[in-house]
């Protein structure tokens, strides 16, 4: 198989992200997203032989601009965890408040799509675990008290920032995510220094 995508498959990715992300897994269907793509049916199923395919690839595409975006945040801090954990932070407060956010798609995707075994809901939890594993190894740079229970305790904040932004939109309080980050951060911190 061809390692370089076709530029077919690559725009009806592009296509099904932006619908997936605006509308929902379930609310549309392949014949939007063919018709908004310009291309025909059997060009779409080439590529993708199921809609839950395209679901699948549509959340290892979110996933990859994800990591590409949060790489690109820890650049500028090379060698800090503790300022690379805050940026992440101030990144995703100020993503929560760009108009036209939806939510995360991950999380988005695990309540359209609630059984365990389907693709999507498979992308979304690994995508979590993720987050989970590199908030860990950032918290453990950066010297917490305990690196597991400060890496929990963020993911935590960040899935209730992205629902709370879904629900209130700009009048969102999750605009006090980097607050709340800090504060933990620095609690755990503390607490590693206080120790004998």
């Amino acid at each position: 198989m061809n390692p370089v995508p076709s530029l077919a498959r690559q725009h009806l990715l592009e296509v099904a992200c932006d619908l997936f992300y605006r509308e929902g897994i379930r609310a549309i269907g392949v014949d939007t997203i063919v018709e908004q793509a310009g291309v025909g049916k059997a060009t779409l199923y080439r590529h993708f032989p199921t809609k839950d395919d395209l679901i699948a690839a549509y959340l290892e595409e979110e996933d990859r601009r994800y990591w590409h975006w949060i790489e690109e945040v820890f650049a500028a801090h090379e060698g800090k965890p503790v300022k690379q954990l805050l940026a992440w932070f101030e990144a995703c407060t100020q993503r929560l408040t760009e108009p036209g956010f939806r939510g995360c798609p991950f999380l988005n995707a695990m309540a359209e799509v609630p059984e365990a075994e389907h693709p999507a809901y498979r992308c979304a939890v690994e995508h979590e675990r993720e987050l989970q594993r590199r908030l860990f190894h950032l918290s453990e740079q950066a010297g917490a008290h305990d690196p597991e229970q400060l890496a929990k305790q963020l993911l935590l904040i960040i899935n209730g920032a992205l629902a709370s932004a879904s629900l209130f939109g700009e009048a969102t309080p999750a605009v006090q995510l980097t607050t709340i980050a800090a504060h933990l951060i620095d609690l755990q911190l503390a607490r590693a220094q206080a120790k004998p």
